[in-house]
C-alpha cells in the first residue's frame, strides 16, 4: 500500500509536499480537510477528465465550500497541481513497494510493474494529469521527476534477476519494456473503449506482461 501522510520526507503531512507544490496547514483539522479536498479533486478528474475539472465540482464532490477550498489552495491550477504531486507520489510509493515484494523471478518483476500500471493509471487519474501537464511547467517537471523515480525502482528490480535476460542489450530492453507498457495504458484509459483496442485492462495487463519477458528474454541475436 502506499505510504501514509507521515511517511513522506522531511515529515511532511501531505504525500509530494516536499516537492514544493503545496503549503503545509498547521492545524490537525486543515489537514484532514485539505486531504479530503485532494481526493475528491482526484476522483472529480479521473470522472470528468480536464474540462470537466471545476471547483464548483471538487466541492460537490468533497463536501467543502469553494471559498473552503480556495482558503487552502492556489486555485483551480495549484489544486491541480497539488493533485498531481499527489498522485504521482501515491504511483511512486505503490510501485516502489510492489517491486520489492516482487523478488522471485523476473517474470514476477514483470508482472508486479504491469499490474500496478494496470491498476493506478487508471485509479489515480494519471492520464488526464499527464495531459494537462503539456501546459503547465512545474506539473510537467513533476510528472519527468516520476517518470525517472518509477524507471529507476523497475530497472533495479529486474537487474537482481539479470541472470535471466538474453536480450543483447539490456539496457535498451528496459527502457523500451517501460515506456512500452506506461505508454500503453496512458493511450488505452485516454482512448476508451472501441474498436481496435484492448478488451479490457486485464486482457492488456495479460499482454503487455507476455511481451514484456518475452523482450527481456529474447536470445541474444547472432551478428
Amino acid at each position: 500500500m502506499p505510504a501514509g501522510p507521515e511517511d513522506h520526507a522531511g515529515g511532511s503531512w501531505l504525500p509530494g509536499l516536499h516537492e514544493g507544490l503545496l503549503e503545509e496547514p498547521q492545524q490537525r483539522r486543515s489537514r484532514r480537510s485539505a486531504l479530503q479536498i485532494l481526493d475528491a479533486a482526484r476522483a472529480v478528474l479521473a470522472r470528468d477528465g480536464v474540462d470537466g475539472f471545476t471547483m464548483a465540482a471538487v466541492s460537490e464532490a468533497s463536501g467543502i465550500s469553494i471559498g473552503g477550498i480556495y482558503g487552502r489552495f492556489d486555485g483551480k491550477q495549484g489544486l491541480m497541481r497539488a493533485v498531481g504531486d499527489m498522485v504521482l507520489t501515491r504511483l511512486e510509493d505503490d510501485l516502489t513497494e510492489r517491486l520489492g515484494e516482487a523478488d522471485t523471478s523476473l517474470a514476477d518483476v514483470v508482472r508486479a510493474f504491469v499490474t500496478c500500471l494496470s491498476e493506478d493509471v487508471a485509479s489515480q487519474a494519471v492520464h488526464p494529469l499527464a495531459e494537462h501537464s503539456t501546459d503547465d511547467e512545474p506539473l510537467r517537471a513533476r510528472r519527468l521527476r516520476a517518470r525517472e523515480r518509477m524507471f529507476a525502482a523497475f530497472r533495479q528490480a529486474v537487474l537482481r534477476h539479470g541472470d535471466e535476460i538474453r536480450h543483447e542489450d539490456p539496457e535498451t530492453a528496459l527502457l523500451t519494456v517501460f515506456h512500452m507498457c506506461l505508454g500503453s495504458f496512458l493511450t488505452a484509459y485516454g482512448l476508451g473503449e472501441g474498436p481496435g483496442l484492448p478488451r479490457s485492462s486485464a486482457h492488456l495487463r495479460d499482454e503487455l506482461a507476455r511481451a514484456g519477458l518475452a523482450y527481456l528474454t529474447s536470445p541474444v541475436r547472432q551478428r
